[in-house]
This record gives structure tokens, C-alpha cells and sequence, in this order.
């Protein structure tokens, strides 16, 4: 699954190069003009102005404009993977769309990762002394509940557009999917993250295509498990699923940008 989820990305990447790098700026400019005044404020020291300004500048970035504009690149991705075809403006509209479900999102996660996190600092820092492995053991929980969180908001905006569902349902199937899935989800987290390393060591291209890889790989993940599990529905009987599960899956064998091959990339134009 990871494989051919990578290979799929790669190939929507490779056909539309010009208006993911157009869509990944868009994205990522809002994030880094909205970090960089959270970050100088809170560097400014006192409480004044990182509380007036910092904070609410984190605030918008991370709840607001980091979900808005996932969920409106994954509406572009939608439009790529199942037509081969699609503009920057579905970006806009998936933005239009899917807006309001989408802060709603990025609240609930930012306020679970704050709680989150707090926990993991508070109660291996409070309990050191009376009762240390009690604090270490919830911190613990708090930590594989951030990783969790981690590998839910990577799908959350795939599944937004793709379910259309409201924000509960969204982060309900989301979850459901990665606790079903746990090794393809952390494998597509391990490559996002290696990707950010190499966007951040070898720019500017990387880092320009950053927003548009990373949407279009977990729309990318998202799409097979989808085929996947339609498979797993039309097989039938648990045992009829299971052989399903490992074979083939629907629309793979009609799919352009599963049926590539190095020659393809070599001579595009022999297609």
C-alpha cells in the first residue's frame, strides 16, 4: 500500500508540476507571513506583545489558515487523482467549500495537542518525586496520543473533501482509518517527514512543491484505501474480503499513474 501510494504521488506530482508548485506557494506564503509574526513577538520578550500578538498570530496560522489551505490543496488533489485533470482554482474552491469545517478541525486538534502536550510536561515533571512512574506512564500516553493526533490531522484534510462529512464525522473516520491502517500511516508519516528534512537541506524547488507533496501523498494514501475497502465490501464474506485485501484492488489496473514505469519517466512523450 505504501508503495503504491508513493508511486501514485509521485506520478500526480510529475504531471502536474507547474500548478502544485503554483498551489504550494499559495499555500505556504499565509503560513510563513502569519509564523513569522507569531515567532518575532514571541522573541520580543515581556508579556504584552507576545500574548496580544504571538499568540493569536500562532493561533490563526495553525487553527485557521494551515487547515483551510490543506483542505482546499486536498480539493485540488480530489480533482488530479480522479479526473488526470484540474486547476489552481480547485484549490479556491475546495477552500470555498470546505472552509468552516476546516477551522473546525484545526481548533479540536490545536486544542488536543496543547492539552496533550501539557500533559506530557506536567505529569512527568510534577510526579517526579512522589510518584514517578505513574507521571512518566501518563506521559507516555500523552505522547502517543500527539503521535496519534500527528497521523490523523496528515489524512484529516483527504478525508474533509473526499467525505464530505461534518468535523466529528471527519476526525471519527480519520481515526478509524489510521487504527486500521497503523504501518501504511506512519510509513506516509516517515516520508513527509523526510521530505520536510530535504525541502529544508536542498531548496528551493523542495521547499516551494513542500505543501503540494504532502497533500497529494496522503490524497494519495487516502484514494487506495478507499478502493481498498470497496474492494473489501463487494467481496462479500469475511474470508472472501481477506483474499480481496491482498490481491489486487479496484481501478488499479486502469489506473495511468499506477501503471508507470521508469521508461515512462525517461520518455514521457512515448506514453
Amino acid at each position: 500500500m505504501l508503495a503504491r501510494a508513493l508511486k501514485m504521488a509521485f506520478w500526480v506530482t510529475y504531471d502536474h508540476l507547474g500548478k502544485l508548485i503554483l498551489a504550494s506557494l499559495l499555500w505556504a506564503i499565509p503560513l510563513l507571513l502569519l509564523g513569522f509574526v507569531a515567532l518575532t513577538a514571541f522573541l520580543a520578550g515581556g508579556l504584552v506583545i507576545p500574548l496580544a500578538v504571538g499568540a493569536p498570530a500562532a493561533v490563526l496560522c495553525l487553527a485557521v489558515a494551515l487547515p483551510v489551505l490543506s483542505a482546499g490543496l486536498a480539493h485540488m488533489a480530489k480533482e488530479l487523482i480522479e479526473t488526470r485533470d484540474g486547476s489552481v482554482g480547485d484549490m479556491f474552491r475546495g477552500i470555498r467549500l470546505y472552509w468552516r469545517r476546516a477551522v473546525g478541525l484545526g481548533c479540536i486538534y490545536l486544542i488536543a495537542v496543547s492539552c496533550l502536550t501539557t500533559s506530557a510536561w506536567f505529569y512527568a515533571s510534577k510526579l517526579r518525586d512522589s510518584a514517578p512512574w505513574l507521571g512518566y506512564g501518563i506521559s507516555a500516553i500523552a505522547l502517543w496520543g500527539l503521535l496519534f493526533c500527528a497521523l490523523t490531522a496528515l489524512l484529516a484534510p483527504a478525508t474533509l473533501v473526499q467525505k464530505k462529512s461534518n468535523v466529528l464525522g471527519t476526525i471519527k473516520l480519520t481515526a478509524l482509518i489510521v487504527l486500521d491502517n497503523p504501518f501504511t500511516s506512519l510509513g506516509i508519516a516517515l516520508q513527509v517527514v523526510g521530505f520536510t528534512i530535504f525541502a529544508v537541506v536542498v531548496p528551493p524547488l523542495f521547499f516551494f512543491l513542500y505543501g503540494g507533496v504532502v497533500v497529494v501523498l496522503a490524497s494519495s494514501m487516502y484514494e487506495l484505501l478507499a478502493r481498498r475497502y470497496a474492494a473489501l465490501e463487494c467481496a462479500g464474506d469475511a474470508r472472501a474480503a481477506a483474499d480481496a485485501g491482498r490481491g489486487p484492488v479496484l481501478d488499479d489496473e486502469h489506473d495511468d499513474y499506477l501503471n508507470r514505469g521508469f521508461r515512462d519517466f525517461l520518455f514521457p512523450w512515448k506514453g
